[in-house]
C-alpha cells in the first residue's frame, strides 16, 4: 500500500514517515518546503536506511498533484500540508467580510 503524505517534510509528517515505514507502508512525500526543508527527509532516509520518494510541489497546483497521483498511484493520502499564515489570513478574510 502506498500513501501520499502532503506536508511530509514537516515535523509531524517526517515522524509519521518513520512510523509508517516500521509497519510496512510505502510512501511518497509531496511538499513545497515552505514550512520545512529537505534536511528532515535526509534524516528520515538515514533512520529507515531507504531513500524517501519526494515530489516538490504545492497542493494548490492541481497539475502537479495530478502528475504525482498518476506517477505513484497512492492508495490513500495523509494531509499535513498547510500554511503558517492560515490563521492570520483567515482572520483577515473574516475581518474583511464583516466590514461589508
Amino acid at each position: 500500500m502506498t500513501i501520499l503524505i502532503t506536508g511530509g517534510a514537516g515535523y509531524i509528517g517526517s515522524h509519521t514517515l518513520i512510523e509508517l515505514f516500521k509497519v510496512g507502508y510505502d510512501f511518497v512525500v509531496f511538499d513545497n518546503l515552505s514550512n520545512s526543508c529537505d534536511e528532515s527527509l535526509k534524516r528520515v532516509s538515514k533512520i529507515i536506511n531507504k531513500e524517501v520518494k519526494f515530489v516538490k510541489g504545492d497542493i494548490r497546483d492541481h497539475a502537479a498533484l495530478k502528475e504525482c497521483f498518476e506517477k505513484y498511484k497512492p492508495d490513500s493520502v495523509i494531509h499535513f500540508a498547510g500554511s503558517r499564515q492560515s490563521v492570520s489570513q483567515l482572520l483577515s478574510l473574516l475581518n474583511t467580510m464583516t466590514t461589508m
